[in-house]
Formats: C-alpha cells, structure tokens, sequence
C-alpha cells in the first residue's frame, strides 16, 4: 500500500525558484538515480562510438551504434508507454536497470579475456537502448503523477539539464579512463556507475496514480491502438510527436558524426572527441538552468525552437576549420537540445488526461526511435559524400521541415501550462 506524496513549499528567491522541484522527496530521488543513469549512458556511448571507430574505421559502422542504441525506442515505444501505464513505474525503471547491469558484466568479460568484437557494442548498446524505451516512459509519466502545471515545467526542466548536462561528464570521463586504462577500464567505470543507478531506483516508492480511471488490461496489441487512436484524436500530442520523429530523424544523428570529424578532419584524438561532447553538454545544461528558472509559457515555441537551434548549430559544427569554432558550435547546439528536451514531455504530458500520460509518453518514445532511420541514412550519406555534407544537408532540411510544421498545427505552437490547482 502506498501513502500519498507530502505536500511541499515552493521555495523562495532564485535559487530556490530554479530548483524547487527538489524540495519534493521523491524527485529528489528520481534525480539522482539520473545523476548515475544519464552519466553512464552519456559515457557508454562515447566509449563504444570510439570503439567500433578504432576496430573498422567506418563511418557507417559508428553510425550503426546509435542505430543500435535507438531502434528499441521504434520496435518497443507504444508497448512501454501501455507498460508504464498498467504496471508500477518504479518497478519496470528497477528491471531495466537490472537488465544493463548485466549487460555491462557481459562487456566487462569480453573485454578484459580479449574476445570483444565490433559488433557486441552493437549488442549492448541495443540492451540498453531497449531499457531506455521503458524507463522514458515510465519516469516521465511519474513526473506527471508528482506535479503539474509550472511546478511540472521546473521538474522536468532539471531532469533534462541533468540528462543532457551529464553529456558533459560523461564523454570526459569515458575517454579520459579509456585514455589511461583501455576500453576494458571504461566499461568498468560504467558497470560501478550502473551499481549506483539501481541503488538508487530501488529506494523510489510507488505512488498513487493521479487519476481513479482503471487502466486497460488489454493486450499489447490492443494497447498500442489504444495509443495511435490517442495520436489521431490529440492534434497537441500528434504535433509533438511530430517535432519529435523529425529532431531525430535530421538533427540528432549529427552526434554519431562527432568521432568522425573530430579525428580525421580536426585532427584529434580521444579526450579532443570528449571535449566537444562536453561542450554539447555544457550548452544544455546552461539551457536546462535558464528555462528551470524562467518557466516560459509558450512552450510550443521554445520546442520548435530549441531543435532549429541544434540544427543549425550542428550545420555550422560540420564546416568548422578549428576546434574552438567546433566547440562554440556544440556548446550552441546544447543550448537548443535543452528548449527540445525539456519540452518534450511537458507537452505531452499537459495535452492528455491523467491516465493516459504513459500511452502519451510511449508516443514519443516512438518518435524518437525514427532516429535509427536518420542514423542509418547519416551513415550512408557520409559514406559516400563524408560527414561534412551529411549533416548539413540534413540539418537544413530539418529545419525547412520545422518551419512548415509550426504553421501547420498551432495547437501545438500555442501549447501553454495547465492552469494550477487551487
């Protein structure tokens, strides 16, 4: 049986303003099993795109490790949005970080007895790509069970400065230890990190739904009409997808360039590569803070916004002649990945009834799987023209794409705060 959440004050001042969703227990909880998370997540990718980059030096073998990452969030994105909704949200985060707790034993194993091939990042990565599907889904609509309003604005603000400021952290510290003590040393370092994010989701308590409606017990199949017939009905939740399907088809797989373009065409190696992920990480957490502090209103707009910004600072990063240009470029570029990220499941959240958040957030985990589309298609084109014009071309594309988008569904442009509870 649970309890209901205690009631909280809203901290005064600034500071207390820019992180007062930490002043409610469980968020606070929450948060730092995303510290461990999101870090460990931020380095494995670093490690394994290096990996698979020094083992075939391809361009579309690396692009394959981000296929590899997101095509979970495709296969199973409506399923782990009826998950969440049917089972305890805490409970499934738990089992997905059991799931890559082993996966990283496994990774450990293989690399320290020498028999770690190219093509076992692609296994891992997609373990952990298949966990991250159900904890998206399960954690944010938790969120939408602790808060709401404004106060859901600010919380999930610091959930997306945290998982896009570890960014930062993360590729540092994955190319530093893997600098000092081979990739076996870095996977290491994950397998401690992913000890500490189960700690942590462990001590999270279920909580009682912020609706009485009975969720449906159908099956899968059923479940996932149940989420399109919510995508048809719902044209703010359609257009976020949208924005969603199209940031991760054009503008995110510019990441899975960055070992490329940091080793053959600026010339460094490893801890360089590190540095302008950090450097991406750095702009959204300084993003994340702003908008934690100001809690804009119009939400579409900061949105639709914040992925032309990536965009085109993901364009201008691919032509870069220096390294510090390149580094401004990726710090801009983190700037807009906050608007994106930190809006990303507020808008959601707000536009469906209570009982409906998981099926919302399982939408948008689909959406964000067409990223194993974009990737692919990255890694082809990169292949063939060189990464320079792959990106740039699909960036602005993206953007074209974007612009016509905002006009078409103002539902979505105008997306504003649900007004607070008395």
């Amino acid at each position: 049986m649970t309890t209901p959440e205690p009631p909280h004050t809203p901290a005064t001042g600034t500071f207390g303003r820019t992180f007062s969703a930490l002043s409610n227990p469980t968020f606070r909880k929450i948060w730092a099993f995303g510290g461990f998370y999101y870090v460990y997540r931020s380095t494995e990718l670093a490690v394994l795109s290096w990996f698979v980059l020094t083992l075939t030096d391809s361009e579309f073998q690396v692009a394959l490790v981000g296929v590899s990452r997101i095509a979970p969030m495709f296969i199973f994105g409506l399923t782990a949005g009826g998950l969440s909704d049917r089972f305890s949200r805490p409970r499934l985060m738990a089992i997905g970080q059991t799931s890559n707790l082993i996966a990283a034993a496994a990774m450990v194993i293989l690399l320290s007895t020498g028999h770690a091939q190219y093509w076992h990042a692609y296994i891992a990565i997609f373990v952990t790509g298949t966990t991250w599907a159900i904890d998206y889904a399960s954690r944010r609509a938790l969120l939408g069970d602790i808060f709401t309003g404004r106060a859901l604005t600010n919380a999930t603000s610091l959930d997306a400065g945290l998982v896009t400021g570890t960014n930062m952290v993360g590729p540092l510290l994955g190319t530093a230890v893997m600098r000092l003590f081979g990739f076996n040393g870095a996977y290491v370092a994950i397998l401690l990190l992913t000890v500490g994010a189960l700690s942590f989701v462990l001590s999270i308590r279920n909580l009682p739904r912020a609706s009485s409606a009975t969720v449906g017990r159908g099956s899968p199949l059923a479940q996932i009409r149940d989420s399109l017939y919510l995508l048809k009905t719902n044209r703010v939740l359609l257009g976020a997808v949208l924005v969603t399907i199209i940031f991760n088809m054009m503008g995110w797989p510019f990441v899975q360039m960055v070992p490329v373009i940091a080793r053959n065409i600026l010339g460094t190696g490893e801890l360089g590569f590190g540095l302008l992920l950090s450097g991406l990480g750095a702009g959204a957490l300084t993003g994340a803070i702003f908008l934690a502090w100001s809690q804009p209103a119009s939400r579409g707009n900061v949105y639709i916004g914040g992925s032309v910004i990536l965009m085109a600072s993901a364009a201008a990063f691919a032509w870069a002649p220096w390294y510090p240009l390149a580094f401004v470029c990726m710090f801009f570029a983190g700037t807009g990945l906050a608007g994106f990220a930190t809006m990303q499941p507020v808008i959601p959240l707000e536009a469906v009834a209570p009982d409906q958040r998981g099926k919302a957030m399982g939408a948008i985990v689909l959406g964000i799987g067409f990223q194993a589309i974009g990737m692919s298609v990255m890694g082809i084109v990169a292949e063939i023209f060189g990464p320079r014009l792959a990106v740039s071309l699909m960036a602005i594309a993206g953007i074209f794409m974007l612009i016509a988008l905002r006009s078409i569904f103002p539902a979505l442009r105008d997306a504003r705060p649900r007004r607070e509870k008395p």
